[in-house]
């Protein structure tokens, strides 16, 4: 992996997401993670492998650093990563993932949602 360019005193990458746990710091793959949900100033980070890291940082400052081509915010509280979705339903818009989470889609953001994912 290329080493990371700096901007001012946010680090980002293209393929990583730089996220703080027990340990120190650690590059996290973007294919590792299926969704991220915001909790207030907080935000739950759920990876595939069935574990979840809660990060303090705010769903907005993680969607900045985050590309658009890979993951999408169906809803204001989610964002997910577009390798990850199973399916869409029509019925009641929500979206299915993987791992079997089921992630609703804002009923303002069903059509743009769609357009998104065809993209």
């Amino acid at each position: 992996m290329k080493p990371p360019k700096v901007y001012k005193t946010a680090i980002i990458s293209p393929t990583a997401l730089l996220l703080p746990f027990q340990s120190g710091r650690r590059w996290v793959d973007f294919q590792e993670i299926i969704r991220l949900e915001g909790i207030g100033n907080y935000t739950n980070c759920v990876f595939a492998d069935g574990s979840v890291l809660l990060v303090a940082l705010t769903l907005r400052r993680l969607y900045d650093r985050l590309p658009a081509s890979v993951f999408v915010r169906p809803h204001r509280k989610h964002l997910i990563n577009r390798q990850h979705v199973s399916s869409i339903s029509r019925i009641q818009p929500a979206v299915s993932l993987c791992n079997g989470d089921r992630v609703e889609i804002a009923r303002r953001r069903v059509q743009a949602f769609r357009q998104e994912m065809r993209s």
